[in-house]
């Protein structure tokens, strides 16, 4: 028994001095010059070869391709000496990841490890992805071993020195971050695999050197044919993560070479879902145009937005390098010839433009969001019926689908800088107390409601707001009994933030006479225009009118119409007169 005991305490003892050494070891140094940093590097692969827990090796050389590099200096060769150790061995996997300038830089790459190992038949247990001229990869290199540490190295931007300094941290579980590090570079499709466990792939070699060769081969290429044209941008689609289309030209009789291009497109979207695509298509919609619209929408990373208008205008893919514009030929529009341009920046330069510039228009219609799946239901509809210069959205269910319909207008179209002029006619004579109203579903009435929020929301997002009330009678004025009561309710909204500070100049009331047989209308200036239909309540008295449906004017092609409205709206608020306050009931 006591035997037991004195083990027992002897091996806790032992556990808690273990413990303690662990403690007060340091387990992170700064590395204050490249010396250290590649000595730290050299001692954490021999850890690696004597220790069973390291179970793979990852590492990086992502140097600056404009900035000097590879010197010898004695720490370095000790680090490759240990490097090539580990590699003959064969028994610990090893990835390495090379960020390559230029033609030189990769032959002497050829010369080192890949073509000794290869010539000697190892390596087996040894890859290498090579970037070409990679500038907007990460200049923070890593050498971690899994279940160990690692080794971070930093650039000196100052003296454009490579490994100047860094940090180990003999951690596993920082070493694990390390890892997810590497291996999101590892997964982008930019890189080269060079060398596949003892086998150097030629073709990879070629293809990298050629990209090293790009910078001194000319940026634009024409593409002379339909073929070449289809091909390209497929092969655009296939190499990008970032890939945008622009296509709002005319419709066309359908090429051979369409359908295969499409296919490779949904292909990208399916195998790897980093893939992020933005399209903007054209209203001018085939059946085969819809049912690839369709196939996108299928997948959650790919946005469609439609432009409703109609316009003679290149199509346009960017990717992540490379910018493609197609060119169609009278008078059939077909896609025929076209240029591409080979530069990363230029690529940026375009992206930059439709993500800020058009993508952002709210003249676009949404048809699919990110991460959604499946079109946005009616959106093809209402893309055509937009393209077409109008929309006829009718109640028939009861259910406030017109109200439903005018406040999507409002939140996609109206900006900023933009108005938004509305009217509504009453008949301006009191209403007697035993006058029945009209029924109203509760789904009616929250449609109604949720209208009208919008366009108090857009106020307070910037978007002038400017109401006219009118009348048929002389005798009318805003008050119970002349006013319905659910709009009574939302003028006050109007007033009171009206009061809050930057909205006075953005939000107008006013009252007048009637001039227009139509109940209500709303005005967004040169960009659309609705009208109201409307199922009269049978009486004077001021009840609302039950809202059968709405049309939508748009412009274009409709900006003659849109304009006609926004004069009769300004001659009527001209002759108007301001509203202060709306009386209480009973008041």
């Amino acid at each position: 028994m006591l035997l037991a005991l004195w083990t027992h305490a002897t091996a806790e003892r032992t556990a808690r001095e273990e413990l303690w050494e662990q403690l007060k070891a340091p387990r992170a140094f700064f590395l204050k010059d490249r010396g250290a940093v590649y000595r730290a590097a050299a001692e954490l692969l021999q850890k690696a070869r004597e220790h069973p827990a390291a179970t793979e090796i990852v590492l990086t050389s992502l140097r600056v391709p404009r900035w000097p590099g590879g010197e010898a200096f004695p720490e370095r060769e000790r680090y490759l000496q240990e490097k090539m150790q580990i590699l003959r061995e064969e028994r610990i996997p090893v990835r390495h990841i090379f960020n390559l300038p230029d033609e030189p830089s990769l032959e002497r790459l050829l010369e080192s490890e890949p073509g000794m190992l290869a010539k000697e038949g190892k390596g087996k247990a040894f890859l290498v992805k090579a970037f070409a001229r990679g500038d907007d990869l990460p200049h923070i290199d890593v050498g971690a071993v899994k279940g160990i540490g690692v080794v971070f190295a930093f650039p000196d931007p100052l003296q454009r020195a490579w490994n100047a300094a860094g940090v180990r941290i003999d951690d596993p579980q920082i070493a694990e971050m390390a890892f997810r590090y590497f291996q999101a570079l590892w997964e982008d499709p930019r890189g080269f695999l060079i060398f596949d466990r003892g086998d150097l792939k030629e073709e990879a070699v070629e293809a990298l050197r050629r990209a090293l060769q790009g910078e001194r081969e000319e940026k634009i290429w024409i593409l002379e044919d339909e073929g070449t044209l289809y091909q390209t941008a497929g092969d655009v689609v296939e190499k990008s993560l970032r890939i945008r289309v622009y296509a709002i030209g005319r419709g066309a009789p359908r090429s051979h070479h369409v359908g295969p291009y499409r296919e490779r497109v949904l292909k990208r979207l399916q195998e790897d879902a980093r893939v992020e695509l933005r399209r903007i298509t054209s209203a001018d919609l085939d059946e085969d145009a819809r049912k690839y619209l369709s196939g996108l929408a299928q997948h959650p990373n790919a946005a469609l937005k439609g432009y409703p208008g109609e316009v003679d205008a290149p199509a346009i893919l960017i990717g992540d390098q490379e910018v493609v514009i197609a060119l169609g030929d009278r008078p059939t529009y077909e896609l025929r010839h076209g240029i591409v341009i080979r530069d990363e920046k230029i690529a940026g330069m375009f992206r930059e433009w439709f993500d800020q510039v058009l993508w952002v228009d709210s003249s676009l219609i949404p048809l699919k969001e990110l991460r959604q799946v499946g079109l946005l239901p009616g959106a093809l509809e209402r893309l055509e019926g937009a393209a077409r210069g109008v929309e006829v959205i009718l109640d028939r269910n009861r259910d406030g689908a017109a109200f439903r319909k005018a406040r999507e207008v409002i939140e996609q179209l109206a900006g900023p800088e933009d108005e938004i002029l509305a009217l509504v006619t009453y008949e301006g004579v009191p209403a007697s107390l035993d006058q029945p109203r009209p029924a109203e579903s509760e789904r009616y009435r929250q449609e109604r409601e949720a209208y009208r929020r919008a366009l108090l929301d857009k106020a307070r997002q910037g978007t002038a707001y400017r109401r006219v009330i009118a009348f048929r009678h002389r005798e009318g004025r805003v008050a119970p009994g002349y006013v319905p009561d659910p709009m009574l309710d939302h003028l006050r909204e109007m007033l009171k933030l009206r009061s809050e500070p930057g909205l006075r100049d953005l939000i107008s009331l006013h009252w007048g006479e009637w001039r227009l047989d139509v109940h209500s209308f709303v005005v967004i200036p040169g960009k659309a225009a609705l009208i109201s239909l409307d199922r009269p309540s049978g009486s004077p008295a001021p009840a609302e009118a039950r809202m059968d449906g709405v049309l939508v004017f748009y412009e274009p092609p409709r900006g003659d119409l849109v304009r006609h409205l926004e004069e009769i709206w300004r001659s009527i608020q001209a002759s108007a007169a301001p509203i202060h306050e709306i009386p209480e009931p009973g008041g």
